[in-house]
């Protein structure tokens, strides 16, 4: 009985302190001084003052891999593209893995903006226009995105995530 005791007050303080954690990240991304805003991914590097400024070696890449599935290749077909080219991945290797290239076309933050604490569902994010500098423009990122939900084999829709048929027929 005492060692249940002992665990439930254990629980609830890991619990408690989960929760002032949670609060203090919502606070910073409210107020605008979470380092969250400033945090790098390829194509930026952190200038002597701590904020994003762009790499131009990786942001070149960068808008390669953006024009590249506009132009209809696949995500698979750009890592094949980047490793024929010798390019690097962002960790240095000479693959490149699949997630990489498709967290880079979904991600604001080459336009200048940041959205943070987005669970998908768009409940409730903060978000930041103008953040750092762009690498690909806003409307180059809304086609990538168009063209992502074009090629994707799932319909979303609010109860559930459903794939397309997989049958094709020869009727039109």
């Amino acid at each position: 009985l005492m060692i249940s005791i002992i665990e439930a007050v254990a629980q609830a303080e890991n619990e408690s302190r989960s929760d002032n954690i949670k609060w203090g990240i919502k606070q910073r991304a409210a107020q605008g001084t979470s380092k969250l805003y400033k945090r790098k991914c390829y194509g930026y590097i952190n200038d002597a003052d701590g904020k994003l400024a762009i790499d131009d070696k990786e942001a070149k890449n960068v808008r390669l891999i953006f024009n590249l599935y506009l132009q209809g290749k696949s995500v698979l077909g750009i890592v094949k593209e980047l490793e024929r080219l010798g390019i690097k991945s962002p960790t240095g290797k000479s693959t490149w893995p699949k997630r990489t290239i498709d967290v880079m076309l979904s991600n604001e933050k080459y336009t200048g903006t940041v959205r943070l604490l987005d669970n998908g569902k768009h409940d409730s994010y903060y978000r930041a226009e103008n953040n750092n500098p762009a690498i690909v423009s806003k409307e180059t990122f809304q086609a990538v995105q168009i063209e992502k939900q074009h090629r994707s084999n799932v319909i979303k829709s609010e109860d559930s995530n459903q794939r397309k048929s997989k049958k094709y027929s020869s009727k039109k």
